[in-house]
């Protein structure tokens, strides 16, 4: 892909990812600390995108909240909604509020091992410190295990997690699918355990 010298380019390019999304995709999107990509959330609200799943990796922002007020989404699964120091993610909060939106409720360290499980190849992995928490219970794809090395020992196992898409913005791209992510080592994450 040649990087894009315009502004119009940009937009092309942004509406040319949103198309590539169908409807009813699994997003998995970095919180706004970790560059989403607002170009292609833009174009995705411009398609009128439906029944988008977000996946906050481990938490959702103002990309999100775009999405579901624009009514793109229709399940939502992540730690948190928000918007950082500027307060509720008021789209998110109406949604569910109305019960038009499915959430799934997690926790950071849930949903990092489930990207995990999916990078590594196998079906679940093991979490610590979330047993004893409400969330078990409404989970059905969360379970409590016994640890097969040590007697006594519960853990529970989350399934493994892929996304469609990982959608994140990235300062700098080569021909050869290499993408420079700084520090937020969340989006290497989404990107090795989604489809695209």
């Amino acid at each position: 892909m040649n990087l894009p010298s315009n502004r119009t380019a940009f937009h092309d390019n942004a509406e040319s990812i949103a198309a590539q999304i169908p409807d009813g995709s699994l997003l998995g999107l970095p919180p706004d600390y970790s560059m989403p990509a607002m170009a292609v959330v833009h174009a995705l609200i411009r398609r009128r995108a439906k029944g988008l799943r977000l996946l906050g990796v481990p938490v959702l922002g103002l990309s999100a909240d775009l999405l579901i007020g624009a009514g793109c989404v229709a399940e939502v699964e992540s730690s948190a909604v928000s918007l950082g120091e500027a307060g509720l993610a008021p789209r998110f909060t109406e949604a569910v509020e109305k019960k038009l939106l499915k959430v799934k409720d997690a926790t950071c360290p849930a949903i990092h091992t489930a990207l995990q499980a999916t990078e590594k190849g196998v079906p679940f992995m093991p979490v610590r410190g979330v047993i004893g928490s409400d969330l078990v219970s409404l989970r059905s794809d969360w379970k409590i295990s016994e640890n097969p090395f040590k007697e006594k020992d519960s853990i529970l196992v989350v399934s493994a997690i892929q996304p469609d898409a990982a959608l994140f913005h990235a300062r700098w791209a080569d021909e050869a699918g290499n993408v420079w992510i700084g520090r937020r080592k969340e989006l290497a994450t989404i990107a090795h355990a989604s489809r695209a």
